[in-house]
Parts: structure tokens; C-alpha cells; sequence
């Protein structure tokens, strides 16, 4: 094969190119929220393209939830707190997609085969054509006890509501506590469901700086003394996206200022489950202020959509009533499923080998980009990737997109436009296999190694 086949066989796809090239400058802030891309037919005869070249870039940035289509006035840039699409048919073929939070095993489908067939003959299997309690049915809500037990307390059934995910269970608390221009604080780089929601439900969020022990009390209580603050946010367990693990003393200190300034606490502990000892919840050191959230998308499958509220004592009903409101009731066959592996050991088993696959790609992580700084831990889907200079995070992202590989720029996470450090989420769980990974991986480290360039062409 001569040199000039084997660039054109590898060359990146043209709308790829535009795309890549108009997601750099969207996450940079050369085209903010609102503004509006050329018509298609414009832009195709302006860069000598077909058409269809510049839809299928159009569409990707719809799939990264960069822009979205408007009847009026054609394609418009949305802000930076938009839900990005998470499902494996927003990735284009040829792209190594490490952005989303997946498990790092198929156990998942292997034991839904083997599952599936059993379900009928259980004795609650009749109820799935009923309507159920919106808070979960008893059998589902004791099921969700044994599973919130994994993060180091034994809750009450009473208190617990059973949601169709922790996005739901964030929307159930969010709809049943927060006004519109309430305020709620959180780490500046922060989990984008809650971004999400702000935009929704038209709360005020208010970020703050963050260290190796977690959110910062210290102006937690600083911004409480200045602001009406309503509730604060936060990921104690392997944080989304920085992988920080609050301290004990951390904890402490946060829940001292939430009793200081009557905050309502909002613990996101999804990842809880997967560390096995560790420090307090949240939840255990302010019971009458503190919403847990719990669920089974990270350690099992996105899939099974089966997340756990735990509510402070007497205020389950209230988010009951949410999911009611925007579900009716969380769909009673994944529950039946769900809980009968909790019963029976199989949801321990999954997680069990969903944590023995993430130490064997952590040691490829820990070979291949050795002597790059990055935050991790064996334990966790995701790694934080620090960039050295002169790489601004959206054109590492950007060139790494054009390269084959698809990350996280924090930008996707900060919850403001105050600066952010420059740095990427990697999430080596969702890779295709350790090969991949590994594919993967080589292309960053080389990129890091690498000078930043500029991708051809302007808007």
C-alpha cells in the first residue's frame, strides 16, 4: 500500500473535521449560548463541501447537545449545561467514545439471559401489569435497604423512595424543595444533570473551590454568610469529575455549616457502593437535612434504570409525589429484576467483577500514561487527566476527537464561566475492551507530548 492510500484510508472523515472544529470553538466561547450557525447551504459553498457533509457535522454537535435546530432561526448554539447524549449511537464509527460513565463488564446481559426466563415464577411477577406506589413497592424499597447499606449505614425503609434512576431521584428532590431563583451550591466542576436541571427549573447555582479533600467548607460558609442559599450539592464519593473522595474531617466541617445556615444537603453517592469502607455518609451526620441518592447504573448497567432516594425522616411522601408527577411510578419490571439480584447475590456478583475489571485497566492507565498527572483510583470508572501548558482543555479535547478518541473537557463541567482548570474526564470503563482502552490511551499520551494545533478553518 503506498504512503498516499494509507493517509487517505486514515484521514479523518470531512464532517468529522467541521464538527471537531466547531465544538472547539462552542466550548471556547467564540460561538456563546444563542448564537447562530450559518445555514447549511451556506457553509457547504463556502468550504466547498456537500451538503450532506455539513449535516452530518450539524448532527454531531446535536449529538454532543452543542447546538440544537430551531425552526426560525436555523441552528443555534445552547448553553453549557445541556445533558450531553450518553447512548452508544450518538458516537460516530471510527471514534473510541471514553466520555460516559458505563461499567467496564457485560455480566450485566450475561445474567439478564439467564434471569429472564426465571421471573414468572416469582410470586410478585403478578404485579407487573399493576400500578404501583410511586414511592416503589414494599418488596422494592426493602431491597433498596440492602443495597444503600453498602455505603456504611442501614437506612429506614419508611424513608426510602425508589426512582427511575439518580437523575430522577435529583429531579424528585430538586421539584419538591426548590422555588425558582432559590439558590443551590455545589463544586464549581460538578455533576451536568444538576446544570441541567438549574436550566429547567430556574434555580440559581453558585459554585466553589474544591481541594484534596473535598468541597470547601470554609467558602461553603463564607458564600451562606453573603447569599440566600437554599441547599448544597455535592459528590463525597469519587467526585464527577475530579475522583476526590471527601474526607471524614471534610464531611464533618460541610455538615457543621449546613447546620450553621439551615441548609438542606443533597448527597449525590452513587459511586458509594463501590468503595466499600469508607467514611461517613453524609446522610448519617445530618439525618433530618440530608437527601441520599443512590442507584444501580454505575456498578450494574445504565440500563436497569433503578435509582434509591433516601429522604430525611417524615419527607419521603413529598418526593413520592414528584415521582409521581413526572413518572407516575418507577416501572415495576426492572424493580422486580433488580431486586431479586439484590436478594439473591447477583447484584454483589456483577459489582464484584465490575471492580476486578477496573484495577486490570487502571494498571494500563497507570503504564502508559506514567509521568502525566492525573487523579484516579482502582476503584472508579473515570480518571482526571491534568494538562500541562500551553493545552486549553476544549482544543486537547478537539484534537484528541480529530485523532479518534472522544473525552470530557471540564468546561462540560463547570457550573459557571469562572475559570477552570484545564483538564480532561477519561472514563476507562466504557471503552470496547482493555485493547481498546489501551489504543486509546497511546493516542492521549501521544497528543499530551504533543504541541497544541489549531484545527483548519474558521466560521
Amino acid at each position: 500500500m503506498t504512503r498516499t492510500n494509507q493517509e487517505r484510508e486514515t484521514r479523518t472523515p470531512a464532517y468529522l473535521e467541521l464538527a471537531n472544529e466547531l465544538e472547539a470553538r462552542i466550548r471556547s466561547g467564540a460561538l456563546p449560548p444563542g448564537s447562530q450557525l450559518p445555514p447549511q447551504r451556506d457553509l457547504a459553498r463556502e468550504r466547498s463541501l456537500n451538503v450532506s457533509t455539513v449535516t452530518r457535522a450539524y448532527r454531531e454537535l446535536q449529538n454532543l447537545n452543542l447546538v440544537m435546530g430551531s425552526t426560525r432561526r436555523g441552528t443555534i448554539v445552547i448553553g453549557d449545561g445541556a445533558m450531553p447524549r450518553v447512548d452508544r449511537a450518538a458516537s460516530p464509527a471510527g471514534i473510541i467514545d471514553l466520555t460516559v460513565n458505563r461499567p467496564a463488564v457485560d455480566d450485566f446481559q450475561q445474567r439478564l439471559a439467564q434471569s429472564l426466563p426465571d421471573l414468572s415464577s416469582d410470586r410478585r411477577f403478578r404485579q407487573m401489569q399493576e400500578y404501583q406506589p410511586p414511592e416503589g413497592p414494599a418488596w422494592a424499597r426493602h431491597a433498596a435497604r440492602k443495597w444503600i447499606s453498602l455505603n456504611g449505614f442501614d437506612p429506614s425503609e419508611d424513608d426510602i423512595v425508589v426512582t427511575s434512576g439518580a437523575q430522577h431521584a435529583l429531579l424528585a428532590v430538586i421539584s419538591s424543595l426548590i422555588e425558582p431563583g432559590d439558590t443551590i451550591v455545589c463544586d464549581r466542576l460538578t455533576y451536568y444533570g444538576l446544570i441541567a436541571l438549574a436550566q429547567m427549573f430556574r434555580f440559581r447555582i453558585i459554585g466553589i473551590g474544591s481541594d484534596d479533600q473535598g468541597m470547601s467548607a470554609a467558602e461553603l460558609d463564607d458564600i451562606c454568610g453573603r447569599e440566600s442559599v437554599r441547599a448544597v450539592f455535592t459528590v463525597p464519593s469519587m467526585h464527577n469529575p475530579t475522583v476526590v473522595t471527601m474526607s471524614e474531617a471534610r464531611r464533618r466541617e460541610l455538615v457543621d455549616v449546613a447546620e450553621k445556615h439551615d441548609l438542606v444537603i443533597i448527597e449525590d453517592d452513587v459511586y458509594g457502593p463501590m468503595l466499600g469502607s469508607r467514611a461517613s455518609a453524609l446522610i448519617t451526620l445530618a439525618p433530618t437535612r440530608t437527601y441520599h441518592i443512590s442507584a444501580l447504573s454505575k456498578a450494574l448497567a445504565p440500563g436497569l434504570r433503578v435509582g434509591y432516594l433516601l429522604c430525611p425522616p417524615g419527607r419521603a411522601l413529598l418526593s413520592a409525589e414528584a415521582v409521581r408527577t413526572t413518572a407516575w411510578m418507577p416501572s415495576p419490571l426492572p424493580l422486580l429484576l433488580a431486586t431479586r439480584w439484590l436478594e439473591d447475590g447477583t447484584a454483589e456478583a456483577i459489582l464484584k467483577a465490575q471492580l476486578a475489571e477496573l484495577r486490570a485497566r487502571h494498571a494500563i492507565v497507570t503504564t502508559i500514561l506514567a509521568g502525566h498527572s492525573f487523579s484516579a483510583d482502582p476503584r472508579c470508572m473515570f480518571l482526571w487527566l491534568r494538562l500541562p501548558a500551553p493545552w486549553r482543555c476544549e482544543d486537547f479535547a478537539a484534537n484528541l476527537r480529530a485523532h479518534g478518541v472522544a473525552v470530557m473537557a471540564a468546561t462540560a463541567f463547570a457550573c459557571d464561566r469562572q475559570p477552570v482548570e484545564h483538564a480532561v474526564r477519561v472514563n476507562v470503563g466504557c471503552a470496547a475492551s482493555r485493547d481498546e482502552l489501551a489504543t486509546a490511551l497511546r493516542i492521549i499520551a501521544a497528543t499530551l507530548n504533543d504541541r497544541p494545533r489549531a484545527l483548519a478553518g474558521l466560521v
